[in-house]
């Protein structure tokens, strides 16, 4: 069975057997989010990136039985349903648009399933944060919040000059201090000396308050995280290629708030083709920005990643005889 979730930023596609094994599982760079905040639409070079995407996958199996979704992006653009007739059209597949509230469930659905496999069993909130969206969920509350990577980088970049030479203090020579510090805002700005870095990093404690005031509200400290950010940073911290990500390698790992500022710091300050190597083709700016977003959200909690997510979920569901 194949899953393919279409989400805002990439595409992801899994195939299982019956008994949700995962025999084969690809990713596509898409960028459906890309300028949607200015022009309500996905733009061509999403949708062309999004039929060959599909194009790829067609070569290998029968797309009229794969089990497709698409999430925030294509929630909000007007030209949603025009693009999934043409590609309907083109490759005899179904489509469908989920609401929030779906795409939550079935992420958590897939993302259990990954924690199962690893023998965990406690109970955990769980966190995915998309192009476009952020879901929370625990036990039976579901809710989305209206921001993610790429929205949230496009608004806050005007007039961001992305060749600029980022000044980084000697970490290592200062680290006991920086160590010490527990106010994030002010660790920030130790860290990064260039004022509209600094900028974009503060203006995620702003974006994120009404989902923190929710975190607060939840009183929960083990949190699953499985999305795009979480998964490249914990592979950066493990020495993973873009092109050799396991996802066995990276399912339950641990990260803590500091990674993402540790890490995200170091992913900006890579040349374009290193960062390439580690993270993908035309993701750095958005997955530093997405860094910037977990940073600010959590304090202490035990977040731990998982890579299952909506794709495994839709299969998981469809073989359960779960209606979405």
């Amino acid at each position: 069975m194949l899953g393919i979730d279409i989400g805002s930023n990439t595409l992801r596609a899994v195939y299982m057997d019956t008994n949700f094994k995962k025999i084969a599982e690809y990713e596509f760079i898409i960028g459906a989010a890309k300028n949607l905040n200015t022009s309500g639409k996905i733009g061509d070079e999403a949708i062309l990136n999004l039929r060959k995407a599909l194009g790829t996958l067609a070569l290998k199996y029968v797309l009229k039985d794969a089990i497709i979704v698409a999430t925030a992006a294509f929630r909000k653009a007007s030209n949603a349903q025009k693009i999934f007739e043409d590609l309907r059209e083109e490759f005899g597949a179904s489509f469908k648009i989920i609401d929030a509230k779906t795409e939550a469930k079935l992420s958590v659905l897939g993302m259990k399933r990954g924690l199962l496999n690893l023998g965990l069993k406690q109970e955990f909130a769980y966190c995915d944060l998309g192009g476009a969206s952020c879901e929370l969920s625990f036990r039976d509350s579901f809710k989305s919040f209206d921001f993610g990577i790429i929205t949230f980088y496009e608004k806050n970049q005007k007039n961001f000059n992305q060749k600029s030479q980022l000044k980084t203090i000697d970490v290592k020579k200062y680290s006991a201090f920086i160590r010490k510090i527990k106010d994030k805002k002010l660790k920030i700005h130790f860290l990064i000396q260039d004022k509209r870095l600094c900028a974009l990093a503060f203006k995620a404690f702003e974006e994120l308050r009404e989902i923190k005031q929710e975190l607060l509200r939840l009183k929960t400290r083990r949190i699953v995280l499985n999305s795009g950010v979480p998964t490249s940073i914990c592979a950066l911290k493990l020495g993973l290629n873009y092109e050799n990500y396991d996802f066995t390698k990276i399912n339950g790992k641990k990260l803590c708030a500091n990674d993402f500022l540790k890490f995200g710091i170091k992913l900006w300050n890579m040349s374009e083709n290193e960062a390439r190597k580690f993270v993908g083709n035309s993701r750095k700016n958005y997955i530093v920005a997405g860094c910037f977003l977990l940073y600010a959200l959590f304090e202490k909690q035990e977040l731990i990643v998982i890579d299952e997510g909506l794709r495994e979920g839709v299969c998981l569901a469809k073989l359960k005889n779960i209606a979405f």
